[in-house]
């Protein structure tokens, strides 16, 4: 009867927890907001950042962020909260938009490469859902498998058994290439890991030290890909296909 007690209490306690948490957010972010109105952006972003320092985060979050930094024209941490919002949900047409207006004020303006058309075909389809949506039609489209393959099972007429045999065959493929192309988005975003610079200008060498020779040179609020991590430098590459070294102390990963 104790024990019962206190994990009722236990429970009672983080229960009200997060509710005090949620609704101390929602204060900070409403605050946040209210100062942004007022054109108090530095206070607006104290204000959204405490929410982060209290382990939350969300896309209407990141995007009020990069708002705010944009307006005291800090385009790298503009350009930063944008994208992370973006992870969140790459279709956001107010991020996208905004995004679009903080990357015209960089000064670096890198070509990219041209791809292949097919597989620009592939990646706009599976732009179409997040990870999670495709796992999720990909369990469906098993179960209505599952379901027209049992009817096939005890079906007696052979035309009926012809119509089931097809729809679970299609069923099947369907399902198959959901989960694909779920687990294929989900790698490629594990492996992509993007940053942003924040140097003012940064040299990109050929190896990972000092002595090196200078390859080219970037300003904040780029773009980047991380190829590799050795010690306190990473292999970095650009958009058009270049790479080079820089320190890590010099971008942001978007997470």
């Amino acid at each position: 009867m104790i024990v019962k007690k206190n994990v009722l209490l236990l429970f009672c306690l983080i229960f009200s927890g997060l509710i005090f948490s949620q609704s101390e957010n929602e204060e900070y972010f409403n605050k946040g907001v209210e100062l942004y109105n007022k054109g108090k952006y530095n206070e607006a972003i104290v204000e959204f950042k405490e929410i982060i320092e209290n382990g939350q985060h969300s896309e209407n979050l990141f995007f009020n962020l990069g708002n705010a930094f944009y307006k005291i024209n800090d385009i790298a941490n503009s350009i930063f909260y944008y994208e992370k919002a973006l992870k969140l949900n790459p279709k956001n047409n107010d991020v996208l938009n905004n995004l679009a207006f903080a990357q015209n004020m960089l000064i670096d303006k890198i070509e990219i490469l041209p791809t292949n058309q097919v597989l620009e075909f592939l990646n706009s389809i599976s732009e179409i859902l997040n990870i999670n949506q495709w796992l999720a039609l990909g369990i469906v489209l098993l179960y209505f498998f599952l379901l027209t393959f049992i009817l096939y099972f005890f079906s007696s007429k052979s035309i009926l058994k012809r119509n089931y045999f097809t729809a679970f065959t299609i069923l099947l493929f369907l399902s198959i290439i959901s989960f694909f192309v779920g687990l294929n988005k989900f790698e490629k975003q594990k492996s992509k890991l993007e940053a942003i610079i924040f140097e003012n200008k940064i040299d990109f060498r050929t190896e990972p030290n000092y002595r090196s020779e200078i390859l080219f040179n970037l300003h904040e609020g780029t773009k980047v890909i991380i190829k590799e991590e050795l010690n306190d430098w990473a292999l970095i590459e650009i958009s058009d296909g270049n790479k080079g070294w820089i320190e890590l102390q010099s971008i942001k990963k978007i997470d």
